[in-house]
This record gives C-alpha cells, structure tokens and sequence, in this order.
C-alpha cells in the first residue's frame, strides 16, 4: 500500500490506522523514521552491532584535554545561537508568526547537553532520547526534531546500535535496539574560523616572552656597536659578487665616518 503521492506508508501507521489503534508520539515518531524492523527482530535497519561501529564514530576532539573541549564547546555553542537567531529572524520576514529558525531553541538545548556529555579524550557519546528529554524537561517528539535538525545542519551524526539479548527467552528476540553512538561536528562553514581559533599558535608563556624580549634588546645593542664592515660580515651569508659590492660600501661608509669623526673631535651630528 502506498501513501497518497506515491510514498511508501510504514506497515506499522497502515495497520494502526486499519485497526483504529493510537499510537502515541514515541511511537508513531519511530515509524515515521521510514525504516522497517530487521526480518524477525524489533531493531531497526543500517544498526551495527555494538562495538563495529564506535571507533569509526568516535574521535578525540582536539589535543583532548578539558580545556580546548570547553572553549570549542563555547564556540560552537556561540554559532548555533547565532544561527538560530539569523535564521529566525528572516524567517520572521517572509511570516511574522514563525517561532523558530533553523535549529529552534530545543536544539541549542540539546547541543549545549551533547557537548556537556561527550568525553573529549575519547569521543564517547551515547545518550539515549529519553535522558535528554526527561534531563531538559521536554518531550521525547521535541527532543527527536531537535537531533534531525542538528544532523541537518552539520552539528551532529550517528550511527544506531543494538546488542544481543543475554539469556534471551524461547522464541523471544535475540537482539535489542540501544543508543545511538553519536559524533559532534564542526559544520563546513565553521571549519576554516576553528582552525584558526583552536588550531592556532597558542599564545606565548610569559617566561618565555620575556627571555626572548631580553635576547633581541641584547643582539639590537650588540649590533648597534658594529661598524659597517662588521655588521656586514656578521649578517651577510648571500651571492659572493653582490657581498662583495656591499662590503666594499660598507668600507666606504666606515672610512666616511672615521673622517668626520677626526675633523670634529670625536664627534659628529646628523646630516
């Protein structure tokens, strides 16, 4: 049986509707997902067994230390309200009763939770809806757009698991479905901006500045009291025709000032 317009109905809406059967929200939200259970087994197709698939999902976020996770955490954070205001707002223009951009507030709600939950040495990540939904006190249909939505965008990704029943009953299921591992991403128009912001240099110690402030005041002074041959040779290490061109101006200009300086005493003003 096909929908109206040529699309296929999930079997289980068809037969709700055949049976009068209400579903509730969770429920029709899974069957509206447009996939089917395994042959036999109430898990949903494209599911990895748990453990094929987590360590191609998973990867450290950064140097994978507390601290850059918290400040990507903030970023990210940053432009996905950005992008739900912008977009909220020119939605906004063409219908000035809409109520949400691209994301809505439950989905920087939930991306806020996402980037409080993963382990950023590891990537680990795994929640299941009903513990973000009952976590931020909205309901499990809300919860279900806001993660599409953040797919959507390029904000997340996942990959649906389940596990081997233990100790499964005679002529009852052998697997189960369990979370999803989920995976945290940096949208495509973001990448360039957090390679400079996260992946640059990392400001420098002040010890170190200070060390380094000190040696070039001292090569400055050191070169300071160079004549012009001498700075010459100690910073020439080029083409030999054109070295010897400059040694021989800088010879010139040694020869110029030691002139002026015995025609003034030992002192000379600038020209």
């Amino acid at each position: 049986m096909t929908a109206r317009g040529g699309d296929a109905k999930p079997l289980g809406l068809i037969a709700a509707h055949l049976t009068g059967v209400t579903l509730n929200r969770k429920t029709r939200i899974k069957l509206e997902r447009g996939d089917s259970p395994r042959s036999g087994q109430p898990v949903w197709r494209n599911s990895y067994t748990e453990g094929q698939c987590e360590d191609r999902i998973w990867r450290r976020y950064g140097d994978g230390t507390a601290r850059t996770g918290k400040r990507m955490h903030a970023l990210i954070l940053k432009s996905a309200r950005r992008l739900e205001r912008e977009s909220r707002r020119k939605r906004q223009g063409q219908d000035a009763g809409a109520r949400r951009g691209l994301l809505g507030d439950v989905g920087v709600e939930v991306l806020d939770f996402l980037w409080n939950r993963v382990d950023f040495l590891t990537g680990r990540l795994e929640p299941a809806i009903e513990t973000i939904a009952e976590d931020l006190g909205r309901s499990y249909s809300a919860v279900h757009r806001a993660l599409k939505d953040l797919r959507l965008r390029g904000f997340l990704q996942w990959e649906r698991r389940s596990k081997p029943v233990e100790n499964p009953e005679p002529g009852g299921p052998l697997v189960k479905q369990i979370s999803n591992a989920c995976a945290l991403l940096l949208p495509k128009a973001l990448r360039r901006f957090f390679a400079s912001e996260i992946g640059g240099r990392r400001p420098t110690p002040d010890c170190v500045a200070w060390d380094q402030e000190q040696r070039k005041a001292e090569f400055d002074r050191m070169l300071a009291g160079l004549t012009a041959r001498e700075f010459h040779h100690a910073t020439w290490s080029g083409d030999s025709r054109l070295g010897e061109t400059l040694a021989n101006i800088a010879r010139m200009v040694d020869d110029r000032e030691s002139s002026i300086s015995r025609e003034t005493g030992g002192e000379h003003s600038s020209p």
